[in-house]
């Protein structure tokens, strides 16, 4: 079964660097959502901690400041608030 998986270190590779900038926020999004899609789903928490070594900035101050243990937990809503703050807050987010 582990032939229908990729490597962390190849599933990394599709993750861009991201600082907050709006025109790489959809790449980062569509690229990590991939990433995980295509690992061993025991590898999840060992990609999410190189997921986050690639966002920077504003973003990566805004995510050290709350408990977010896993990819599900920064979803693309969290993370498109702390890079547009001017959207509108979401309760179940």
């Amino acid at each position: 079964m582990s032939g229908d998986f990729i490597s962390i270190g190849e599933a990394f590779k599709l993750v861009p660097p991201f600082k907050g900038n709006k025109q790489e926020f959809l790449a980062l999004i569509g690229n990590v959502d991939t990433a995980f899609a295509v690992i061993n789903p025991s590898q999840e928490a060992i990609l999410y901690k190189f997921v986050l070594t690639r966002i920077n900035g504003e973003p990566r101050t805004a995510i050290s400041h709350r408990n977010l243990e896993n990819w599900a937990d920064l979803s693309s809503k969290r993370l498109r608030r702390e890079t547009n703050p001017r959207l509108p807050c979401e309760s179940t987010v």
